[in-house]
């Protein structure tokens, strides 16, 4: 098969999925990824597009870069499968938009003053929604359209993206990579006593990513209850630019991917306050590393996490949640040794980049089957 994947040249989830899928697919099949490397600029990703003839189409975040009419045009004339990995298409970015169910125009987004929601021309929310429903209801309704969570399948169908073929096909990582490594500690030259919790996120100059990602609440949290109840607690934040100024917080800066299953292993607990998320690779790979994970039961996390089995899941993010989630993990080690083992073994049943790989492909196939290819 020809198939062509098409996201945005930024770092993230989206892009993590779409390599995947080309790192994974290369060999038995004609791939080609947009942008690999350096991007084209915008207006030549259709013609290129065009020119490779592929027998199947896979958008993912494209709408960070190119129009989103991008969608309608690239869905009439090819096979298409359309993986949004963010609130965007029905929405926008905001760390409110992940959770909202207000409504379908986002004519009465809070985040919008009345002043401008009620002149409208100015409403740039609501033109920007106005703009994707167009675009969804004139693409055709053979388009599938994929949730790497349940909650965003369910998130699609309550919008006016119903009308395609909405379909469940969770992220994967590679379990051979991401596997528990024992002398973890002792190669990155960490105490074995210590109480090592965890923070990951995508480094970014944008203040946006700390507050989604609940930086600041776990800060607090940390510094005011956690290190007072546990002396020998470290927190220790990878790849955020912004890191508190206090002595038993770490920053551990841009952490190569190679080096993440030593941390994970390392680690007593992997955090993620998140205020929204979809399927967070950070989650799997910490649970394929055997490493308990705390996180805020939003968006598709209670997917990954079975409360109190492979993890602890929190109803909010705010410190006093926060504190009382990782006083449990850390006041009983082996309690959080057996929550480790039993989310690997969560992520060999469910989450691997052979059923990752497996599942997609046996759809591009359905699709280049239906549209003539023998």
């Amino acid at each position: 098969m020809r198939i062509a994947i098409i996201n945005e040249p930024w770092n993230g989830g989206a892009t993590r999925c779409a390599r995947d899928l080309f790192n994974g697919l290369k060999s038995r099949h004609e791939v080609w990824l947009c942008p690999d490397g350096k991007a084209p600029r915008s207006r030549d990703v259709l013609p290129l597009l065009h020119g490779f003839k592929p027998d199947v189409v896979h958008l993912h975040a494209f709408y960070g870069w190119l129009g989103y009419e991008t969608l309608g045009r690239v869905a009439r004339r090819y096979p298409t499968v359309f993986t949004p990995h963010d609130p965007r298409p029905i929405g926008q970015i905001e760390p409110a938009c992940w959770q909202c169910d207000r409504n379908t125009t986002c004519f009465r987004c809070p985040l919008i003053s009345p002043a401008i929601k009620y002149t409208l021309v100015k409403h740039r929310y609501f033109w920007q929604r106005l703009k994707k429903q167009f675009v969804h209801r004139r693409s055709p309704e053979s388009l599938e359209a994929i949730g790497v969570s349940q909650w965003f399948v369910q998130r699609m169908r309550k919008q006016e993206m119903r009308r395609f073929r909405l379909r469940h096909l969770p992220n994967g990582i590679d379990t051979a990579v991401f596997r528990r490594v024992e002398d973890a500690r002792q190669r990155l030259g960490l105490p074995e006593e210590a109480e090592l919790i965890l923070f990951l996120s995508t480094p970014s100059v944008r203040w946006r990513v700390n507050e989604r990602k609940g930086m600041l609440p776990l800060a607090e949290a940390f510094i005011d209850q956690i290190a007072p109840k546990f002396p020998r607690a470290v927190l220790a934040v990878a790849g955020d630019l912004l890191v508190p100024n206090h002595p038993r917080i770490r920053g551990l800066g841009y952490v190569a991917k190679e080096d993440l299953p030593l941390w994970y292993s390392a680690a007593t607990t992997y955090v993620l306050p998140s205020m929204g998320d979809n399927l967070p690779y950070t989650v799997l790979e910490a649970m394929g590393c055997e490493c308990p994970v705390v996180a805020t039961g939003v968006g598709g996390i209670p997917e990954q996490i079975e409360d109190g089995r492979t993890g602890i899941l929190m109803p909010d993010n705010s410190p006093p949640s926060i504190a009382a989630a990782l006083t449990l993990i850390l006041q009983d080690r082996l309690r959080a040794r057996e929550m480790g083992r039993a989310g690997r073994r969560k992520v060999l049943e469910t989450y691997t980049m052979e059923l990752f790989l497996q599942r997609h492909e046996e759809l591009y196939r359905t699709l280049a089957s239906g549209h003539g290819l023998k």
